[in-house]
């Protein structure tokens, strides 16, 4: 039967803004579409690229239940256009629904429900109940070294879930690397989050982890559960689920056993990330190559262009170990700086010039980040 029903404006905004990114670069063209379900008093709207599926529900004033699928981004865009505070929505003939918004009326040509994928089904039972700004913190600490689609090994695509035991206490930990850097970012959580099924490579894409960030602002706490395939997080009816991808995530623990050097170096982060910038300036377009010399009272950053000339910058410091000179690409330091929080930064490095360095701050628990030098 055709539907007919009308919803809040703003919610309906709210709600499109989500959807109408799930399926925005599918090849498919049914999955750019949304698929709208009128039953009861309420309005199911699923989106999905078969990595992530989206279904929210929003409250209806429903005068016929029925089913459909429409453009999400022009919805999106209707929804936010609008000027009325409720827009109603009324199917014609062959798919095409009228939408009716203050003096506004729109037609909008849909597509049949039925071909639309089915939601993806999980077991409810073994959700888990996490502060959902866990997730909103570990992601935006982690998605920038999470390696490119051109990274020749897949896994590194993704980022790792891991959750810890560590004196008594329970960490979920996300983890990411491009092969020439690994961050690590983990936060407190309770016991029940050792029954979660997280296995040894649980890797969640690049966009799986957009997702559960946009799903988790905003709000308190969110359910967790990862079964074989996917990893699915509910927040009262709202659902997200997301794919999880195959592969070996590299070793961890062996790298950051790797980067426990011999000398520290205590900096204040925004001294250095300001420096780091101006530095990056005459830097190569390509490697974004410095040198670092760390001496007694002083680090000195320096670039060179082939094109543009040279630049020199110092910091002072305490340190009285011996001179060392490392090479690192400017921009993974700057991106790391940028993640982090605390006016202060440790960096724990090595005269071998082979062996990666970390940087911690005593001021951001929980975060870790493992960047390889290069050759000067």
């Amino acid at each position: 039967m055709p539907f007919e029903f009308s919803v809040s404006r703003l919610d309906l905004l709210q709600i499109m803004a989500a959807q109408q990114q799930v399926g925005k670069k599918s090849s498919m063209p049914i999955l750019a579409n949304v698929l709208i379900i009128v039953k009861d008093s309420m309005a199911s709207l699923s989106a999905t690229d078969t990595e992530v599926a989206l279904r929210q529900n929003l409250t209806a004033d429903v005068e016929q239940e029925g089913s459909l699928t429409l453009p999400a981004k022009k919805l999106y865009e209707l929804a936010r256009e609008s000027a009325s505070e409720r827009m109603v929505f009324r199917e014609k003939e062959k798919n095409w629904v009228e939408i009716i918004a203050g003096t506004s009326t729109y037609r909008l040509s849909g597509l049949p429900a039925e071909d639309f994928p089915d939601f993806p089904e999980f077991n409810g039972e073994s959700l888990v109940s996490l502060p959902a700004m866990v997730f909103v913190e570990c992601i935006d600490k982690v998605l920038f070294s999470v390696a490119s689609e051109k990274e020749n090994i897949p896994s590194l695509t993704n980022a790792l879930l891991k959750v810890e035991k560590i004196e008594e206490k329970y960490f979920l930990q996300l983890v990411s690397s491009d092969a020439h850097r690994m961050t690590f970012m983990g936060r407190e959580v309770c016991e029940e989050a050792s029954l979660l099924s997280i296995k040894a490579n649980t890797l969640i894409p690049r966009k799986g982890l957009v997702e559960i960030r946009r799903f988790c602002e905003n709000i308190d706490d969110v359910f967790l559960g990862v079964e074989k395939k996917q990893l699915v997080l509910k927040v009262n009816d709202d659902i997200l689920i997301v794919r999880l991808s195959e592969g070996v995530f590299p070793d961890c623990n062996a790298i950051s056993k790797m980067a426990e050097n011999e000398y520290n170096i205590n900096i204040p982060r925004l001294d250095f990330l300001d420096a780091l910038k101006r530095i990056d300036l005459f830097s190569e377009d390509i490697f974004h190559a410095i040198r670092i010399d760390i001496t007694n009272g002083k680090i000195v950053l320096k670039s060179k262009n082939s094109d543009y000339g040279s630049a020199d910058d110092e910091i002072s410091i305490e340190y009285d170990g011996e001179d060392i000179s490392i090479a690192f690409n400017c921009r993974y330091l700057i991106e790391t700086l940028q993640v982090m929080i605390g006016s202060e930064i440790r960096i724990n490095f090595s005269s071998n010039k082979e062996k990666p360095c970390k940087i911690v701050s005593n001021e951001d628990a929980g975060f870790l980040s493992i960047i390889m030098p290069m050759a000067i």
